[in-house]
């Protein structure tokens, strides 16, 4: 099952979630390596959204928890260099997410992914673009959450009660039956409305 992003909720996707650093690699990573620590100098939790962010990250040296890649971006195939073999740092769990919706194996995934021990990366087999919805509203305050902003740099967003509270807002209004769609074509309305209440208490 998964749910289309409808029209009038796109203007909310157009403007950052979070802070804009802008240009390339490794000047970005520079730009946001004090927030990688707290006031103790302990770890902050990060969470990385997109092929080029996740690989500007590890090539840093910095592992996030969890990390989301589709092996596109600009919704073209990623350089070659780009796109490696898995990282013995991470299990990978693997999921179908079509373009322009949300999936719910893509959110069951976020969800799993946030609450193990274990540094996960997902796989998407379709596209990650909308990930970060899912990904803000699951995490707990204080993770980073990195995502790219094409041609510009890098958005960081920390998270905070009122990030989770104002994108479960949003994730609430995309995860309405009305948006839902399945694999199988013609699913009788009724049959469709059991699959999506049994499949909001899972996620809430």
């Amino acid at each position: 099952m998964y749910f289309d992003l409808p029209k009038e909720l796109r203007p909310f996707l157009k403007n950052p979630y979070g802070t804009l650093y802008p240009g390339n690699g490794s000047e970005v990573i520079d730009q946001i390596r004090p927030l990688l620590s707290d006031a103790a100098g302990h770890d902050v939790p990060v969470v990385s959204v997109g092929d080029v962010t996740t690989y500007n990250l590890i090539s840093a040296g910095i592992f996030p928890k969890l990390c989301l890649v589709d092996r596109l971006t600009k919704r073209l195939p990623v350089p070659e260099h780009i796109s490696p073999a898995s990282h013995s740092n991470y299990c990978d769990i693997r999921v179908k997410n079509p373009a322009g919706t949300i999936s719910d194996e893509m959110v069951l995934a976020v969800q799993e992914a946030l609450l193990s021990d274990s540094n996960i990366r997902i796989c998407v087999d379709g596209e990650e673009d909308l990930a970060s919805i899912p990904v803000i509203a699951f995490s707990k305050p204080g993770t980073l959450v990195l995502y790219g902003q094409p041609d510009e740099g890098m958005v960081v967003v920390t998270v905070t009660d009122a990030k989770n509270a104002e994108m479960t807002r949003f994730f609430r209004q995309i995860l309405d039956v009305k948006n839902a769609k399945t694999a199988v074509d013609d699913v009788p309305a009724d049959i469709l409305s059991v699959e999506v209440d049994a499949f909001l208490k899972k996620v809430f």
